[in-house]
């Protein structure tokens, strides 16, 4: 049943690791709870090499590989989401529906504009979805993810939990930090084993809480979304099952910055000044300069870049005047621009883009 919901190339590149298998005994028994028999689940999965596992033994010491542990996962929670709205009269939100908002967050600047447009998407989808709400005070950032289900049992449970966790590590992700929470709460009595909670969710959870809802640290509610398409898309041939999925970015600062320049100008917004990216990566100017210096490079020169690779692409359009290229590139006059340009490329615009034909 779940099976097109979960394509197995999606599953494809795990991380190395084991999982405690207790956590996917509590899955198989949820599956058992709602309807699902467990051997055909594990079958239909390609699982049925952890029956005796999962299903026979009961060894706190056993654990599974962390891909065969991804693959339960996004099974049992397609399964479960699908019961969990069943319950409710509404179909869930399936993997595709998450790739779709993904795709649609992943142009944001920051991650209080990734938050944004992410309540946009959510309320073309009521009633399936809820609403966010972010609130900044005294330092903390708190998220409210508005629950819609009154039916609130242990597979309800899951799909939120996995909903809050999904939401922490893909804002990770996106900043590529690894953001801490302060806490997470949610609108249930506590219904899983605290052992599987916290392997999912591996911060404090406070239960019969008014909302669900994540809790950081404010400084994060203004960093730079530095991920891209191309890796948005080997992203999500795991995400959001693979628990282990790497937040942080070994990326160099120039790298960053030069990725949020590009998407500034073809949004059509001036690049930043150094003291705004300075507050936005949480470090002084002179840090910032610093270390762009000892990766050989600076901000005019990123800059300057940014306008040159812009340029360049927009000049590929016959449709588009040299002025009007110029004015997208964020020159004050087409002069500036062609002297500029000239000065990169060694032709005047015109003429490279006569070249393009040649």
């Amino acid at each position: 049943m779940t099976k097109s919901l979960i394509p197995n190339k999606q599953l494809s590149q795990p991380v190395p690791g084991r999982v405690p298998a207790g956590v996917g005994r509590d899955l198989m028994a949820m599956i058992a709870e709602y309807g699902g028999d467990p051997e055909i689940f594990l079958r239909s999965a390609g699982l049925l090499s952890l029956k005796t596992v999962l299903m026979d033994r009961s060894d706190e010491r056993d654990s599974i590989a962390h891909r065969d542990f991804t693959r339960l996962y996004a099974r049992a929670t397609a399964l479960l989401d699908e019961v969990a709205g069943r319950q409710e009269g509404r179909t869930s939100i399936t993997k595709g529906g998450i790739d779709m908002m993904c795709y649609a967050i992943i142009t944001c600047r920051t991650l209080r504009d990734v938050i944004a447009r992410m309540d946009s998407f959510f309320a073309l989808l009521a009633p399936r979805t809820g609403r966010l709400t972010l609130t900044v005070t005294r330092g903390e950032a708190r998220l409210d993810m508005a629950t819609i289900r009154k039916v609130r049992n242990s597979c309800a449970y899951l799909s939120d939990l996995t909903g809050l966790a999904t939401h922490h590590r893909l804002f990770g992700w996106l900043i590529g930090e690894d953001m801490p929470l302060l806490g997470a709460a949610m609108r249930y009595p506590p219904l899983l084993d605290a052992r599987t909670v916290a392997y999912l969710l591996p911060y404090p959870v406070e239960h019969h809480a008014p909302e669900n809802s994540l809790r950081f640290p404010a400084r994060y509610v203004d960093r730079p979304v530095v991920r891209d398409h191309h890796e948005l898309d080997l992203l999500l041939e795991r995400f959001p099952f693979d628990i282990e999925e790497p937040q942080s970015k070994q990326t160099p600062l120039s790298d960053r910055i030069a990725h949020l320049y590009a998407s500034m100008l073809a949004s059509g917004d001036a690049p930043v000044t150094g003291n705004e990216l300075a507050r936005q990566f949480s470090i002084s100017v002179a840090t910032l300069k610093r270390r762009l210096t000892a990766e050989g490079t600076s901000l005019s020169r990123i800059k300057a870049n940014a306008r040159r690779d812009l340029a360049v692409h927009l000049l590929r359009d016959p449709r588009l005047s040299i002025a009007e290229v110029g004015r997208r590139a964020h020159f004050s006059d087409t002069g500036s621009f062609c002297r500029a340009f000239r000065q990169w490329t060694g032709k005047p615009p015109s003429r490279w883009r006569s070249g393009l034909n040649g």
